[in-house]
C-alpha cells in the first residue's frame, strides 16, 4: 500500500499545472482567437473544441477557424509534459458564440 501512494504521488509531480486565463477574443463569424498563461514544465497544449482534441500546440494561443455562424462553442485547454507523457487538467472553460 505503501509504494501504491508513493507511486501516485511521484505521477502527480510530474503533471504539468493546468493553463490559467483562458480567454477568447477577435470572434468574428467563423473564427475566435485563444489565449492563455504558460504553464510551467508544459512542453506543449492541446486545444479542447466541444469536448474533443482539435490540435496541440506548442505556445499559448490559438487561433480557431471553420466554425459555423451564430453557433456556440465550449473551449479549453490542457498543458502537456512530452517527456513524462503528461497532461494537465483542463483550464477553466470559455464559451463563444460567433457573430
Amino acid at each position: 500500500m505503501k509504494y501504491i501512494l508513493l507511486v501516485n504521488q511521484n505521477i502527480q509531480s510530474l503533471l504539468p499545472k493546468a493553463p490559467t486565463s483562458l480567454v477568447a477574443s477577435n470572434e468574428t463569424e467563423t473564427s475566435v482567437d485563444l489565449d492563455w498563461n504558460v504553464t510551467e514544465d508544459a512542453s506543449g497544449y492541446n486545444v479542447y473544441q466541444d469536448g474533443e482534441k482539435v490540435d496541440t500546440v506548442t505556445t499559448n494561443t490559438y487561433s480557431v477557424s471553420g466554425l459555423i455562424t451564430s453557433s456556440t462553442y465550449e473551449f479549453y485547454v490542457t498543458a502537456i509534459n512530452d517527456k513524462y507523457g503528461t497532461e494537465s487538467d483542463p483550464a477553466d472553460v470559455v464559451n463563444v458564440t460567433t457573430l
